[in-house]
Order: structure tokens, then C-alpha cells, then sequence
């Protein structure tokens, strides 16, 4: 059954003192996958973290996520809720390995599991990403490559089992056939739990292998176009000149 997960309302943001969002409204129904397009530097990074709670931004507008304001929550009460956000640029956490900072993460959102599940659980979701068994005992995103650091984002959030997953740029730093395993590994993982995706992104190689319900353009800080796959389409082939 599809429900509405996210409402996005008249979001506007700012940063010391520069606007960078203005009037953004959006909705997102479990399940779905929405594109969101556009030019770099048009504030497509700034909706998905705005969403999240996170930065010093000065905020106005509402986000509700399944029908309760969450515009003044903090970010891990957020994280409780069911959001997940993958970082452009992973950062690096040098003496701390990649299976504690999951482990503790799952005990904080849910009902702690088992060492053997969780182990477990984490060896399938490796298996599934291509990644080496081991890469959970190195430390988070130290030495790993970038296209290796946005897989473990997405081991991440198979781990943590959000119900809305905000992907900023996770493509970057892939191959074209990289990418394209990606994107089938997410629609596999969405046909099995019913995740909703908002994907960010500016080229369209993630979008490849999934079914993308609806599109939003933002230019310049403001939502220039929403369409569905024909919009998309339509970018692919013209690029955002003239959305």
C-alpha cells in the first residue's frame, strides 16, 4: 500500500545570510523513487540536508515525515524515524572500524540483534555490494576508494533499514558498470522492503535500473520543474536548459 512518507512545504533555507532554497515543496510516497535534478551549486545538497536536520542552516517551512512535523527534531531523532542520508563526500573516521559504528547505530534505531545475526546480516549485505568480507573491521571510509566509500554507504543503509533513503551524488566515483550493479542492488532492496529513494544527482547513470515515480528540477535554488519519466527523458536528451 503506498502512503504518503514525506511533505516537503514551502522550504526555504538559508546560510550565512545567502539564500539558497526558496518556496521547495515535495512529496515522497513509500515506495517511490524520486529524481531530484539539476545544475551544480543549485541547492539539491542543501534540500537533502535541510530534510535531515543537519548544518547551522536557518530553516522556514514544514517537513513532515508520515504525517508529523519533524521541522524542529533533532537529526538522530530523525535517523529514529526512518530517514537516512548517504554524504557526497563520506567521511573518514580513522580508528574506528566500519562494524561498531553499524552495530551501535542499529541498537540506537531498533531492538539490538545478536552478534551472529548482526554479523550475519552484514556478510549478505557485503556479499550482495561486492565488497570484501573483511572491509567491516577497517576503519570507516580510511583507505577505500571513492567508489568503495559509496558502497558502504549503501551497505550502511541496508543495515540500518530507513524507510526514506536521501542519496546525495551516490554514483560518484563509479564506473558505468559499477553504477549500474548499484542501481540494480537498490531496486532489489526496494522491491524487498518498499524503501522510498529521493536520489540526487546531476548525471543520470544511478537512475538506470530503477522506476522513477516523479522528477523534481531545482535552478537556482528554486523548483523549476516536476514531471515523471518523460521530464527525465527529456534532460537526458536536452539537458536543463530549457526545464
Amino acid at each position: 500500500m503506498t502512503t504518503k512518507l514525506l511533505e516537503v512545504s514551502k522550504l526555504s533555507v538559508k546560510a550565512a545570510d545567502k539564500q539558497i532554497l526558496q518556496g521547495i515543496d515535495l512529496t515522497i510516497q513509500s515506495g517511490e523513487t524520486v529524481a531530484i535534478l539539476g545544475p551544480n551549486g543549485a541547492g539539491k545538497s542543501t534540500l537533502a540536508r535541510a530534510i535531515m536536520g543537519l548544518d547551522a542552516l536557518r530553516c522556514s517551512g514544514k517537513v513532515l515525515f508520515e504525517a508529523k512535523d519533524i521541522t524542529k527534531l533533532s537529526v538522530d531523532t530523525r535517523a529514529r524515524k526512518g530517514l537516512f542520508l548517504s554524504y557526497q563526500s563520506p567521511v573518514e573516521i580513522p580508528g574506528l572500524p566500519l562494524n561498531e559504528v553499524l552495530r551501535a547505530a542499529n541498537d540506537a534505531r531498533k531492538k539490538k540483534m545478536r552478534l551472529t545475526d548482526f554479523q550475519l546480516k552484514m556478510s549478505e549485505i557485503l556479499e550482495e555490494l561486492n565488497l570484501s568480507p573483511f572491509v567491516g573491521t577497517r576503519e570507516l571510509n580510511v583507505g577505500f576508494s571513492g567508489g568503495e566509500k559509496k558502497k558502504l554507504e549503501i551497505a550502511q543503509m541496508m543495515m540500518l533499514e530507513p524507510k526514506l533513503a536521501m542519496l546525495d551524488e551516490i554514483d560518484s566515483g563509479l564506473d558505468i558498470d559499477a553504477a549500474t550493479k548499484m542501481s540494480q542492488s537498490l531496486r532489489n532492496y526496494q522491491k524487498r522492503t518498499n524503501i522510498a529513494y529521493m536520489i540526487i544527482t546531476h548525471n543520470m547513470r544511478i537512475l538506470q535500473k530503477l522506476k522513477v515515480d516523479r522528477v523534481y528540477v531545482i535552478k537556482s535554488g528554486k523548483l523549476s520543474s516536476t514531471g515523471t519519466k518523460k521530464l527525465l527523458d527529456e534532460i537526458q536528451q536536452n539537458g536543463f536548459k530549457n526545464v
